[in-house]
């Protein structure tokens, strides 16, 4: 079979994913893989796993344009985000990635944990008390100074999740 895989890394992290899902699944299928930017048309390939960082609980916005496009092929997602996968974060992003996949040709999805970008994180910093309450912006700031890449067993459970769930 043929398949793509389409990604948006912002610091690196889903990149390192998208990069250990391809390497498992090569040997066994003709894979791309390309930057979301440069992603090919996909009527060519049998599957799709798109993957992005994760923004207020779903992919980001570019990602989210890209899903919009893919019709009638089997879907995978994959994402990486400032907090752990089983955190109460966590799970809410996993049930919006599931959302995403309702009425399509599902191959799931799996998260992993990825650094928060820094500027994010001074971002997070300059937001005054009356937008965001000082008690959820100080909880904001601590998950995201206490994010962390993904570790290489993370990436080949996702790497394996996706050879199982194709194969």
């Amino acid at each position: 079979m043929k398949g793509l895989i389409i990604y948006s890394s912002k610091t690196g992290n889903t990149k390192r994913m998208a990069e250990k899902i391809y390497e498992v699944l090569k040997d066994e299928h003709q894979m791309t893989i390309k930057d979301i930017r440069d992603a090919p048309e996909v009527e060519k390939f049998d599957f799709i796993l798109l993957g992005a960082w994760i923004d207020r609980g779903s992919l980001e916005p570019k990602a989210l344009k890209v899903l919009k496009t893919i019709k009638n092929k089997k879907l995978g997602l994959f994402a990486t985000l400032g907090a752990m996968p089983d955190s109460e974060h966590g799970r809410k992003v996993i049930k919006n990635l599931e959302n995403l996949l309702i009425d399509r040709d599902s191959l799931g999805q799996y998260i992993c944990p990825g650094l928060v970008d820094p500027k994010m994180i001074e971002k997070l910093k300059g937001i005054k008390g009356v937008i965001v309450p000082k008690k959820i912006k100080e909880k904001m700031i601590d998950t995201s100074l206490a994010s962390r890449k993904a570790t290489e067993e993370e990436l080949e459970a996702a790497a394996d999740y996706f050879f199982e769930k194709i194969n």
